[in-house]
């Protein structure tokens, strides 16, 4: 029997180490980013997560190079398009399902409309759709990650959660300067939104990220009644508001159709 050459080594106890330095270099530029905070530049992140600083520059390079990363203009960095691409992967029924349903309530509605995850305080954006030739101006807030107190879709993710719960998930994060004028403040701020908008059975954020920018929410739940995901519209208060009973009957529809795509793992925490 002949063989091309030695067989491939496994991966060594060096390649695990440096797969987990690299996701907690990038979900500690996530934390970072959803916390309202200055991101952190590489010398930062490097006092932030232990590690040389050299071997920080290496690492968020090749992060970078495969789009795990970005680096602004102000060399600051962010998550970047392929982790989340990766994320999406692993829902993929529920992404292929979900994109004619938003790119119908977008065109309906004249807005944007989203399928949303959290993780944690953050909200993971997963798939988003808008009207074409909608004014990009509100839409610059569209990011990949958003916090959970101050959005719609976050508030909707939510829902279920008691006032001593969202305390305890809230506990080490400063609210104050994060969102538009109609933010929460506090977890008691947030816990009293949930409980008007859980009596209206839908979460409707006036001004809570952006000034003059709507979200209105629907959790999308699992087979045992868990909520797994957000599906929400979003676009200008003064495009919306005279739309709000529509609305929320399409997005009680969307959320009903897209809930036979999701599987019935654990909830996220």
């Amino acid at each position: 029997m002949t063989t091309n050459g030695p067989a491939p080594r496994p991966p060594g106890r060096g390649t695990a180490s440096s797969l987990r330095m690299a996701l907690h270099m990038v979900n500690t530029v996530l934390d970072r980013e959803v916390s309202g905070r200055n991101a952190f530049n590489v010398s930062r992140l490097a006092d932030e997560v232990g590690v040389e600083r050299s071997k920080a520059s290496r690492t968020t390079q090749d992060l970078c190079d495969k789009g795990f990363l970005e680096r602004r203009d102000d060399s600051t960095l962010r998550a970047g398009t392929a982790f989340f691409t990766t994320a999406a992967s692993l829902h993929p029924g529920l992404l292929g399902r979900s994109r004619a349903l938003l790119r119908r309530l977008a065109v309906k509605h004249g807005a944007g409309a989203r399928l949303s995850v959290r993780d944690g305080v953050q909200v993971r954006l997963l798939r988003a759709e808008s009207a074409a030739g909608l004014g990009q101006e509100w839409q610059g807030w569209a990011s990949l990650v958003t916090p959970c107190w101050c959005t719609g879709a976050g508030r909707a993710l939510l829902l279920d959660h008691t006032a001593e719960e969202i305390t305890a998930l809230l506990d080490d994060y400063e609210l104050i300067g994060v969102g538009g004028p109609h933010a929460a403040r506090s977890a008691r701020e947030v816990a009293a939104a949930n409980d008007r908008d859980r009596l209206r059975g839908f979460v409707a954020a006036h001004g809570e990220f952006e000034h003059g920018v709507t979200e209105y929410a629907i959790p999308v739940r699992d087979t045992a009644g868990h909520i797994r995901f957000a599906v929400s519209v979003v676009g200008r208060q003064e495009d919306l508001a005279t739309r709000e009973e529509t609305i929320r009957t399409d997005l009680t529809a969307a959320a009903t159709a897209l809930a036979k795509y999701v599987d019935g793992d654990d909830p996220p925490h």
